[in-house]
């Protein structure tokens, strides 16, 4: 079904980039507040516990979808020392190094996990804002390119919030960022359901094999 993935993301990416819908533009900095993960003063890899509080660091980072696996832990004692990296329902984060077009949104269940060293913390402020739409329009290969093409690095491209901050955003009202999140989402939904059913019937035909 990779088929279906190509021609939804392709319809997906056009309903969100079309002017008609827009209501005014602004930059990601305008709308946001932009934070870079605690720096190596401030915490060490040596505070990773076995159990604990999830840590999203740039290898749980999909495109719009954290990947759970490796997922590294803190203790409460460490997330509490750096509250101001906690993260909250709706926030977006960004891996600094690497492919840095990449990002994925935080629901309620990721809300108060923490913010890695290697991420960029983005936390919208205005609320005429719909979070999941943001994550979406941040997908679009526009946006992506943008990102790319400005990242800095000779060997490894790297992000930085001034960089990520410049992203202009072309914003519709409020009532159709939420309709156009909700209807991408449904069909993500939908790509996810296939992609199990694939991977069942996959796994399936090779026992049979």
């Amino acid at each position: 079904m990779q088929w279906l993935s190509k021609v939804m993301l392709r319809l997906r990416t056009g309903n969100i980039l079309d002017r008609r819908n827009f209501v005014k533009t602004l930059k990601l900095r305008e709308i946001s507040e932009l934070k870079t993960g605690p720096f190596g003063t401030q915490f060490s890899a040596k505070e990773y516990v076995s159990e604990g509080i999830p840590v999203i660091n740039v290898k749980n980072i999909g495109y719009g979808n954290i990947i759970s696996e490796g997922l590294d832990y803190v203790g409460n004692s460490t997330l509490e020392r750096l509250s101001e990296h906690k993260l909250k329902t709706g926030d977006i984060v960004f891996g600094r190094k690497g492919s840095v077009d990449r990002h994925c949104l935080i629901t309620k269940e990721q809300d108060g996990w923490m913010q890695g060293s290697d991420c960029i913390r983005v936390r919208l402020t205005d609320a005429s804002v719909y979070s999941n739409f943001i994550s979406y329009y941040l997908l679009t290969d526009a946006v992506k390119t943008k990102i790319n093409n400005s990242a800095v690095g000779s060997t490894m491209a790297s992000l930085n919030t001034d960089i990520l901050g410049d992203v202009d955003i072309n914003l519709p009202c409020y009532e159709e960022q939420y309709k156009i999140a909700s209807v991408l989402s449904t069909i993500d939904q939908k790509i996810e359901k296939n992609k199990e059913i694939n991977d069942y019937l996959s796994q399936q035909s090779s026992m049979v094999a």
